[in-house]
């Protein structure tokens, strides 16, 4: 398997253990009209594209780019506590990342965007994850 699917199964396995979100889509954005269970989140791996700073013949740096889209439902859970629990999941895979085979360098929160009040009653916000992470050639 590649590494791109390793990390979002290891992004999906980490979110389904949590229990936080009610339905998972992989790799697939669906319209909020089309979510039924609350909260819902869709893991999609956005890009990737080698660092700048690669660092030698026997190693390389990547930089991948996963986004999140989070589905919620007004007033069942608090947006708030459910986009913590995100963060969470997200930097526990980052520390205990022994199911991907790579070192990752880092991790942040690239972006975050929300709707504003404009699918009321629903809530939408995207979360774009940036990982640098380093593979060791053979």
């Amino acid at each position: 398997m590649s590494l791109r699917v390793d990390l979002i199964d290891s992004i999906i396995t980490d979110l389904e253990a949590d229990g936080t979100f009610k339905k998972i889509y992989k790799n697939i954005g669906v319209h909020w009209e089309q979510v039924r269970n609350f909260p819902a989140i869709s893991v999609i791996y956005e890009s990737e594209r080698k660092a700048s700073d690669n660092l030698s013949s026997k190693s390389c740096k990547y930089i991948g780019n996963v986004e999140f889209v989070i589905y919620n439902k007004q007033p069942k859970n608090k947006f708030d506590d459910i986009l913590s629990d995100l963060i969470d999941v997200v930097y526990k895979i980052v520390d205990e990342n022994h199911m991907l085979n790579c070192d990752v360098l880092t991790a942040d929160i690239a972006g975050f965007k929300r709707d504003g009040g404009t699918a009321h009653p629903y809530s939408i916000a995207i979360v774009s994850l940036r990982i640098k992470y380093k593979l060791t050639l053979e």
